[in-house]
């Protein structure tokens, strides 16, 4: 049973995308080999650590959108959970910190799937330690200790994890 005092952020970076087409607009952009190799291994990661989400926010972007479709092949995500979103596209942390307050309270492990900077200057703002960067396809699992998501305490998330794919 989870404790109404506790909050849990998952932040996921997109996976590695291609730049091999420069006519091909930002938003547009697909992963590359590399991207397409990790995602399904972090999935693997995330189910290997025994994590449950209850709604996952995801930039509509396809590069987020193929990072979130290939988790999926190491983890069990149900799609009814997930909602895409542009405001997540390029979004700041300040915007970031606005979606995980709008939050209701029966949520209590929320992802966010999207794009650097915005995600490393969250993970940054919201951890008690500094995670320095993140790259392509990283989690950063935050653990709070609070009643609501509007009352969530900056620089005070604990890690309970991070996932770089070159480390596994």
């Amino acid at each position: 049973m989870t404790n109404n005092k506790e909050r849990t952020i998952t932040l996921i970076r997109h996976a590695k995308s291609s730049w091999s087409d420069s006519s091909c607009p930002d938003f547009e952009r697909p992963l590359n080999k590399r991207g397409i190799a990790d995602a399904p291994k972090v999935g693997a990661a995330l189910a290997e650590a025994g994590l449950g989400f209850d709604r996952i926010l995801c930039s509509d972007a396809r590069r987020a959108q193929q990072t979130l479709s290939l988790l999926r092949q190491g983890i069990e995500i149900d799609e009814k959970i997930t909602e895409y979103r542009h405001d997540l596209y390029c979004a700041s942390a300040n915007h970031l910190i606005s979606c995980i307050s709008a939050q209701p309270s029966g949520i209590h492990h929320l992802v966010l799937i999207g794009h650097n900077p915005g995600m490393e200057d969250l993970a940054n703002t919201l951890a008690e330690q500094t995670i320095g960067s993140m790259p392509t396809c990283c989690v950063v699992h935050i653990l709070f200790s609070c009643g609501d998501w509007p009352d969530l305490p900056m620089s005070e998330g604990n890690i309970g994890l991070m996932i770089r794919p070159r480390d596994l």
